[in-house]
């Protein structure tokens, strides 16, 4: 059986264990919570939800964490958080840091310890994943859907909690859903051979086992974020191994960018915390998943002129003479700097994989998320000069990319 491609596979990998079942009473402060177990506080999506929970609940924050003990995982916490300037002394006391792994049962804990846990948490945040367009579905499973089985499991016991799930837009991303039809909030995934890499297999398959737990009772939100980049306030984005700020890099490296009529969209990952938490609190959501896009995609060509003016000499070239550069980088031997080659061999690689730069992609319904933010001051920026120059910013102050004469 080829995995990659065998439908009946995935439909039965996303039918949720039998013996999980939401029977239990909703906990009592379901709505309001006091305690919530956020999962995959380590990650980018993570450390800024974590931030707006301290800032907009009253809730105590248990954060599962991979860590020797108690110490490590709390200090883990608090250095990722420094790392995006939103750690505060005065959320220490309300950050509890639950020392397990996502991927073992019950998440290595006890079975005591798992059961005090599921009695005194009133909701869970699951952003945890692994994003990986090149390992193949064996490898994501353990993390991208076993994780989030164990997590659901969790949901089910002593209280029934309400489950809000970070997905991925990528879900759609198949011939199962043609670019020119509306893609709405309220369609439902199906899965296709097409799918984009294993990954969009593995986060098809966890979105599919969020939604069966939801056709059992559970209260659920499904969040589905296009590109998810830096802040917008700060531009900090620790995590360079996502492929645009690699392809702007490379393109700035070599001084050519290739002409290619794509759009590019994504979303500041402050905008989409807010948005997941604000609409979490309103129970009138529960059971709705939510599109978080930018209304208006950036085109290539204006994305280059944005860099351009900024000071970065780049020529345009063919996507075929821009092929043939990237591959000479990539395999020129310099001794002096070794570096380089790695950095243009990984990002070869990368436009050998699957990846989703080229996909066409629908236009997006947001009618869930326009009702669910509409009194509220949550908006998404757009892709524009001063955004792209907040990252800019930030990637030339971290050596991401090089400085420029005078700056």
């Amino acid at each position: 059986m080829k995995i990659s491609n065998n439908l009946a596979y995935f439909e039965q990998e996303a039918i949720l264990n039998s013996e999980i079942q939401f029977k239990n009473p909703l906990s009592r402060h379901a709505v309001n919570p006091q305690a919530i177990l956020l999962i995959g506080a380590t990650g980018l999506v993570g450390s800024f939800l974590l931030e707006e929970l301290l800032q907009k609940t009253e809730a105590v924050i248990y954060c599962l964490v991979r860590a020797n003990d108690i110490q490590a995982a709390k200090q883990r916490l608090i250095q990722h958080l420094e790392s995006y300037d939103l750690w505060q002394e005065k959320f220490e006391s309300r950050v509890i840091p639950i020392v397990g792994d996502l991927i073992e049962p019950s998440f290595g804990l006890t079975d005591s310890e798992f059961y005090n846990l599921a009695s005194t948490i009133d909701v869970i945040y699951h952003s945890a994943g692994w994003i990986n367009l090149l390992y193949p579905y064996a490898r994501l499973k353990s993390i991208n859907v076993t994780g989030v089985e164990h997590s659901l499991r969790l949901a089910s016991l002593v209280q029934t909690k309400p489950f809000y799930f970070v997905s991925s837009i990528a879900v759609f991303y198949s011939d199962a859903h043609p670019a020119t039809e509306i893609l709405y909030e309220d369609d439902i995934p199906l899965f296709h051979s097409s799918l984009k890499a294993d990954y969009g297999k593995s986060k098809w398959v966890a979105d599919r086992l969020v939604a069966d737990a939801h056709s059992r009772g559970l209260p659920t939100c499904i969040y589905r974020p296009v590109r998810i980049m830096g802040s917008s306030k700060t531009g900090m984005l620790n995590d360079n191994s996502e492929l645009l700020p690699r392809l702007l890099k490379g393109c700035i490296k070599m001084g050519i960018y290739p002409a290619w009529d794509i759009e590019i969209t994504l979303v500041p990952v402050d905008y989409a915390s807010r948005a997941m938490v604000h609409l979490a609190k309103q129970e009138t959501n529960w059971g709705k998943a939510f599109h978080l896009f930018n209304a208006a995609p950036i085109a290539w060509q204006h994305l280059m002129a944005i860099l351009k003016n900024i000071g970065y000499a780049m020529n345009e070239v063919s996507p075929e003479k821009w092929s043939q550069e990237l591959r000479y980088y990539a395999t020129w031997d310099n001794p002096e700097d070794t570096d380089s080659k790695r950095f243009f061999a990984m990002l070869m690689v990368a436009f050998t994989g699957s990846h989703y730069l080229f996909h066409p992609r629908p236009p997006f319904d947001g009618q869930n998320i326009e009702s669910g933010l509409a009194n509220s001051d949550i908006f998404c920026p757009p892709i524009d000069e001063k955004l792209i120059g907040k990252y800019v910013s930030y990637w030339q102050k971290t050596g991401f990319l090089p400085r420029l004469t005078g700056n």
